[in-house]
């Protein structure tokens, strides 16, 4: 990888974010009429990226979208054990680059750590520390440049995206712990530094499971939203349903899959089930 190069395209990528005709606060409205293409998380799966590319022929048709989230972290290792799945997530950016305002990237828990520092731990190795260790396999000396780029790029990050339909995607939701401590307002607003701190708004939005009836009620209410769809919790058939209205999507493996809805159509949660494409069977 070229160091000059990564950093263009995780500088334009984050212009292209804040500067998004779409965005309000921390939210895209998309349109009212044509596709999206929503995929769960990635975590460096190739293969099912470029499914989702070939499904999605963005040059075909123009009033399709694509939001992505979680790309990095997962893969094969590189020979010094480092986690290349920047690499993933450089190739994603330029395609966004070359269909500007319809490929969109959201907030991931995954994506906080690694900005943050803080270890995900998975089989006893730590997923931050291997992802620092490939920006000094391939960028060397200039590593530093690089990892500051990339926290512009994820600082940059809408939390959601939000649809005439009634449909949000996000990451996560808030937990039935976390309510108590949750602004639905960061949604709405430019965040400071503060809303991204440990067990703040920002971090229990994009770290919440095993939400409730009672939780996806409240936050429907106040976001005038009928249906969720998220990542951020692991399905083994692709989807799932989870709480009356939340609809998850799990694109991380060799069952993935994505979720294509019609952005001037109304849907029930159970109804976005028929509207799943499995990832595998993408020429």
């Amino acid at each position: 990888m070229k160091t000059n190069h990564a950093i263009d395209l995780l500088m334009n990528a984050a212009r292209q974010s804040m500067g998004s005709p779409l965005r309000s606060g921390q939210l895209l409205h998309l349109p009212a009429e044509g596709e999206l293409i929503v995929a769960g998380d990635l975590h460096n799966h190739r293969r099912n990226f470029e499914r989702i590319v070939t499904l999605a022929a963005l040059d075909g048709f123009n009033q399709r979208h694509v939001v992505l989230q979680e790309l990095i972290h997962g893969g094969a290792l590189g020979a010094q054990g480092e986690d290349n799945s920047l690499v993933l997530l450089l190739d994603a950016i330029d395609w966004s680059l070359k269909f500007p305002g319809r490929v969109h990237f959201i907030l991931s828990n995954h994506d906080w750590a690694q900005v943050f520092g803080v270890p995900i731990l998975k089989e006893g190795f730590d997923l931050t520390e291997r992802f620092n260790r490939a920006l000094s396999v391939h960028f060397g000396a200039r590593a530093a440049e690089v990892g500051a780029a990339f926290r512009a790029f994820v600082m940059s990050l809408p939390l959601a995206c939000i649809t005439v339909n009634g449909i949000l995607v996000s990451h996560s939701l808030p937990g039935p712990m976390d309510m108590a401590h949750f602004d639905p307002g960061i949604l709405t607003r430019q965040l400071g530094s503060g809303d991204y701190a440990r067990m703040a708004s920002v971090y229990r939005m994009i770290w919440g499971r095993q939400q409730t009836v009672a939780v996806v009620r409240e936050l429907s209410r106040v976001w005038f939203t009928e249906i969720f769809i998220c990542g951020h919790q692991p399905q083994e058939k692709g989807f799932g349903e989870l709480a009356e209205r939340i609809f998850l999507i799990d694109s991380s493996h060799n069952h993935g899959a994505v979720v294509a809805i019609d952005l001037a159509r109304q849907y029930t949660v159970s109804g976005l089930g028929e509207q799943v494409i499995p990832l595998a069977g993408v020429a």
